[in-house]
């Protein structure tokens, strides 16, 4: 009895320590499913070459995660873009979204993430969906939908200051408050709009911008200052006189000529003007 208690203790002492030995590779074997589930879009890189995806997809998307839980939002979202680079897919863009949420850019926010849930490249799971759901639901309550109508058709659309989308149509996801937008055209006149965006509007605008007015020739102005009156030279009185002075003097010269001779040199004696 006793050698067959002490076999039996032997026997479960080995099956204690074949247990405490699996024990670790069993909670090895179970972690990558549980990075796959809880770390989306991260993936293991055990995950990620097991599906074929490039090793620079795999480095972005770590150091993504990596990022992201140490809070620095930022550096997270430009490893994000680096691993959407390589392969864009609905975990990228999940990525995208929920850190430009955290960076409070809503606008972008509500842009990745819908674009995440339509994906159907890598699409997200269940769990993963009603997450984005959840975050997309909180983002959009601080963004309005600004609807765009423009013609022609290749006018640009500005939104205080920068370039974000071309006619005929455009869907703008803008922040609460002021925001100036602009349209422009080649051969057409720009415009301005001013509008106020409140959580979850829904905004029209329709413009259509027309070309310029054609120059005219400029009209003389009945005001137009005018310059000084000068009287035509017939109308002078000095012309007048100098013909006078000029007259005499030949009339003088006429008389003077037709005197006598020998009376001409005499002071006292009298003259007679002779008729030619």
């Amino acid at each position: 009895m006793l050698k067959l208690a002490a076999q039996r203790l032997r026997a479960g002492l080995w099956t204690i320590c074949a247990l405490a030995l699996l024990a670790p590779s069993a909670t090895r074997a179970q972690a990558p499913a549980l990075i796959a589930v809880a770390g989306e879009p991260a993936a293991s890189a055990l995950d990620a070459s097991e599906q074929g995806l490039p090793a620079s997809y795999t480095r972005a998307i770590d150091a993504a995660v990596d990022e992201h839980e140490r809070g620095h939002f930022a550096e997270a979202r430009e490893h994000f873009r680096a691993a959407h680079d390589v392969f864009p897919n609905a975990r990228t863009l999940r990525g995208l979204g929920k850190t430009e949420f955290e960076l409070r850019n809503y606008g972008e926010a509500v842009k990745f993430l819908t674009a995440a849930l339509a994906s159907t490249v890598r699409p997200l799971t269940p769990p993963l969906r009603h997450e984005v759901e959840h975050v997309l639901e909180r983002a959009r309550a601080y963004v309005g939908e600004v609807h765009v109508d423009v013609q022609p058709g290749s006018a640009s659309v500005s939104v205080d200051g920068v370039t974000v989308a071309s006619g005929p149509q455009a869907a703008l996801a803008l922040q609460v408050g002021e925001h100036v937008l602009e349209f422009r055209a080649t051969g057409r006149l720009s415009e301005r709009r001013q509008v106020t965006v409140r959580g979850r509007d829904q905004i029209n605008i329709q413009v259509v911008l027309t070309p310029p007015e054609p120059e005219r020739t400029a009209l003389p102005n009945a005001n137009q200052e005018r310059p000084p009156y000068s009287a035509p030279s017939y109308r002078k009185w000095w012309v007048w006189a100098t013909a006078g002075v000029v007259a005499a003097g030949a009339v003088t010269a006429i008389v003077l000529a037709s005197r006598d001779p020998d009376t001409r040199d005499a002071p006292d004696a009298n003259w007679t003007v002779h008729t030619p």
